[in-house]
């Protein structure tokens, strides 16, 4: 099979993967067939303004894994690996963003899924 052609079968199947739900006019839900540890769909919310969006969790990860934060281990390890991996964490409410712009938001979205999966891995 030649390169090109894989690469265009793997990218439509790919898109044919990935749901874009709409919140409101400024506010969409991507979601994808990966799953994590425990089985689940990762997804993230995307939120325009202006010209910038910003990819968020929405503090749902850290909710789902430690909703009492009685884990601070836990936490601060997140924490880590959240920055490390270019996002911007907010400890008070324990949500992960990173604001982009729409030509960096593809690898953004992806960004965001995978650090889901990750840190399901550690939780």
């Amino acid at each position: 099979m030649e390169i090109e052609k894989l690469k265009a079968d793997y990218i439509n199947w790919l898109a044919g993967q990935t749901v874009f739900k709409p919140w409101s006019d400024t506010v969409f839900q991507v979601e994808n067939e990966l799953v994590d540890a425990y089985g689940r769909k990762p997804f993230v919310l995307v939120e325009k303004s202006g010209d910038k969006y910003t990819v968020t969790d929405d503090g749902y990860l850290m909710f789902k894994y430690n909703p009492l934060e009685e884990n601070e281990d836990l936490n601060e390890y997140a924490a880590g690996m959240i920055m490390d991996a270019s996002f911007d964490f907010d400890e008070d409410h324990a949500v992960i963003e990173q604001t982009v712009s729409e030509e960096s938001l593809p690898g953004a979205i992806n960004a965001l899924m995978q650090l889901e999966i990750i840190i399901s891995f550690i939780a």
